[in-house]
């Protein structure tokens, strides 16, 4: 079976996911399409709006098999994000890598990647502040460029899908494809966006860094400056300012103004408070996955692959631990009472 991979967040699922899904199945031409799915925490350092449960059984609207993104390279910046959806789409043994892009452009991406630069991602400063005021350094584009980078040394065909009618930052829906980040706010407002989601999108068991603020709090006061340095991404003395400035903030918004400076960008800030709340002190390979959703193809698919999982158990618990963790913090605040343990692969049967 001839498979495409596509790496997502799905954050939630929207029409322009729908509209990427379908076009990477017909110009890839695969008979199963694959999702790397984030699990619990973005990219971007929040919380994703829903559990990952039911993230994955919305993607089987168009998608054959979902597999979590391990946790880690789900926080990572661009570089890690991208090595690690593209050593999940090695396991899985995809054909085809698909993915949305400002520029569809692969030669111009290409060569852009060559360029010589000297970037410090420990600066904490933006990929697209780093590069310059190139406009190839929009938030597709980093990342395809990173998928171009990691995908050199394996067989996999590259297929960048022109992003259509919204912006990754856009913040209105003036149409029925629009960002998450529109989609995302105007749930959490209570405004009509039932035109940018292709099913019944319920508000229930939503959640924000403001629901899991007083449980970051509790860790940053209860922690020593010495254990806070052991998190990844805690470098130059940030556990003293995080310290000091959660005492004196009760809500997320304002502890963020209070932390944030010129040297270090919000979202670099998020997963380094993301990374404090799950306790993550070092970087984990990819070896194996969890599957989370399936259909009649996926299923198909997926016999023989090894390192693949459809359940968690006390014999492979190990190599899920901070999937689990991650799940078991989010439901802390989410209302959500599936975790990795009690839920098996969600599959759904043809009609």
């Amino acid at each position: 079976m001839k498979s495409v991979a596509i790496i997502a967040e799905y954050n939630p699922y929207h029409n322009g996911h729908q509209y990427h899904a379908r076009t990477a199945r017909a110009q890839s031409e695969a008979d199963v399409v694959i999702a790397i799915m984030s699990g619990q925490f973005t990219q971007r350092g929040e919380p994703a709006i829903f559990d990952k449960f039911r993230r994955a059984e919305s993607a089987l609207l168009d998608c054959d098999l979902v597999v979590e993104l391990p946790q880690f390279y789900a926080l990572s910046y661009a570089d890690d994000f991208a090595a690690g959806g593209i050593r999940a789409a090695e396991l899985l043994r995809a054909d085809t890598l698909a993915f949305g892009a400002e520029c569809e452009d692969l030669s111009q991406l290409t060569a852009e990647l060559r360029r010589d630069k000297k970037v410090d991602i420990s600066s904490g400063e933006s990929y697209a502040r780093m590069m310059g005021d190139s406009s190839l350094y929009q938030p597709n584009n980093i990342l395809a460029m990173q998928y171009v980078r990691h995908c050199q040394a394996n067989n996999i065909e590259l297929l960048p899908i022109k992003r259509v009618q919204s912006a990754y930052h856009d913040r209105i829906i003036t149409g029925d494809i629009a960002s998450a980040t529109a989609i995302r706010a105007a749930l959490l407002k209570g405004d009509d966006y039932s035109q940018a989601v292709p099913y019944l999108l319920k508000p229930e068991n939503a959640v924000t860094w403001d629901d899991f603020f007083p449980y970051l709090k509790y860790t940053l006061l209860t922690k020593t400056p010495a254990e806070l340095r052991q998190i990844y991404m805690m470098t130059e003395g940030l556990e003293n300012r995080l310290q000091r400035a959660v005492k004196a903030h009760h809500d997320f918004r304002s502890f963020m103004a209070a932390i944030k400076t010129k040297r270090y960008t919000y979202t670099r800030l998020q997963r380094l408070l993301a990374c404090t709340l799950l306790n993550i002190q070092q970087s984990h390979p990819v070896t194996d996955l969890r599957v989370l959703a399936m259909n009649d193809t996926g299923r198909q698919y997926i016999k023989g692959l090894p390192h693949l999982h459809t359940n968690i158990n006390r014999q492979n618990a190990a190599l899920f631990s901070l999937e689990v963790r991650a799940t078991q913090v989010y439901n802390l605040v989410s209302g959500v009472t599936q975790n990795d343990f009690n839920t098996p692969v969600i599959y759904q049967t043809s009609v």
